[in-house]
């Protein structure tokens, strides 16, 4: 009885590694600043790492959603034109403009404080 429980035991644990090593949807020749041209991306750590949301231009977003409301440590405007990034949801709170082609940090009260954004600039 005691060498099924162990044998069991075992298996558990080698099935729970596979799954820990599954490779994900990143590679080692991707770059950790992935991020396509066209797109305005949000990365959860700052100088470009960590997770990263690709969002197409020209596609104003009133709320980030639960995933990404409030973590986002920086941002990269690959998109044509500038960028509104806002506090609050519905394009309230503080804001920032990001220039085209702009990495920038978020630092102080923009540090994983992002909860909306829009085109064309703040105000406009």
């Amino acid at each position: 009885m005691k060498l099924a429980i162990k044998t069991g035991v075992l298996g558990a644990v080698l099935a729970a590694a596979a799954v820990l090593t599954v490779p994900g949807t990143a590679s080692a020749d991707e770059p950790l600043t992935r991020c396509e041209e066209g797109q305005i991306c949000l990365y959860d750590g700052h100088n470009l790492t960590g997770s990263n949301l690709q969002l197409q231009y020209g596609v104003d977003t009133p709320n980030l959603g639960w995933t990404w409301n409030d973590r986002a440590g920086s941002v990269w405007n690959r998109g044509r034109g500038f960028v509104c990034i806002y506090t609050d949801a519905d394009y309230h709170g503080y804001h920032y403009t990001i220039a085209p082609g702009e990495k920038q940090e978020l630092l102080f009260l923009y540090d994983n404080a992002v909860s909306s954004l829009e085109y064309g600039g703040c105000g406009g």
